[in-house]
């Protein structure tokens, strides 16, 4: 008997099926491969698919094919749900801690990624279709029902002129301490908060000036050492991860 089920993320604009009650689910192409060439699966093998607009279901293979693949859809295991998450605002990094950031955001629930071009910034070009591959596969592992967003690379403070004025924007500055928290200004974490974190090397001061000069915005201090862009990222995502529901 196989005690593994692979979890495989489907679209729900997918134009052959829907997932619906004991009904017969056309698989697409790339992901008929997977399951019969990558993993070796057959008729009667179980599969678990998933999207937040049809939810979590429990399939049966019924065949596996060249020309056409499905499964029978058996039960609905989790209903889609309404996500709660913050926005993560960053700076590119180098393509491996980039690809790690996405990776370790999508685990820790993150509804929008929003990739920002500042003084500092490493690369100011990201492949948005590659990212999101790296999203779902997180998304699988982790057995998160949602993939996050991924929006394409925008200037800093563009994103800051238009930013929803109710929801506060966390920025981790290094070392920031009284210096620049407010101490009166009282944060309670709702899950949709913004965070943003700066590039290697951090923000310039001209931008930390600018930034301050928003409303929206709170300082977050991450400590008194000075932390790699993706360990911030982590570090800053956990004050936030109670309150996320993915």
């Amino acid at each position: 008997m196989m005690s593994f089920v692979p979890r495989i993320y489907v679209d729900a604009n997918h134009q052959f099926s829907k997932l619906v009650n004991n009904e017969l689910y056309i698989l697409p192409l790339s992901v008929s491969h997977y399951l019969g060439n990558v993993l070796r699966l057959k008729k009667g093998d179980s599969v678990v698919l998933f999207n937040n607009e049809e939810g979590e279901w429990m399939c049966e293979i019924e065949q596996l094919s060249k020309n056409k693949s499905f499964l029978f859809v058996k039960k609905q295991i989790r209903s889609p749900i309404n996500p709660v998450g913050p926005t993560l605002l960053f700076a590119p990094l180098k393509r491996d801690a980039t690809d790690l950031a996405i990776r370790m955001a999508t685990e820790l629930g993150v509804k929008t990624i929003q990739p920002v071009q500042t003084m500092r910034t490493n690369s100011h070009r990201i492949k948005e279709e590659r990212l999101k591959i790296i999203s779902i596969e997180a998304a699988e592992q982790s057995e998160r029902l949602t993939i996050p967003k991924i929006k394409p690379i925008r200037p800093l403070f563009e994103i800051c002129d238009y930013w929803f004025g109710d929801q506060p924007l966390l920025v981790a500055l290094e070392r920031c301490q009284e210096r620049l928290i407010d101490s009166k200004r009282k944060l309670s974490y709702n899950g949709n908060e913004g965070l943003l974190i700066g590039p290697e090397g951090g923000f310039d001061e001209r931008e930390i000036k600018k930034l301050l000069s928003y409303q929206f915005v709170v300082p977050l201090s991450l400590g008194n050492l000075v932390l790699k862009a993706e360990t911030a990222i982590v570090t800053g995502l956990a004050k936030l991860f109670p309150y996320i529901k993915a």
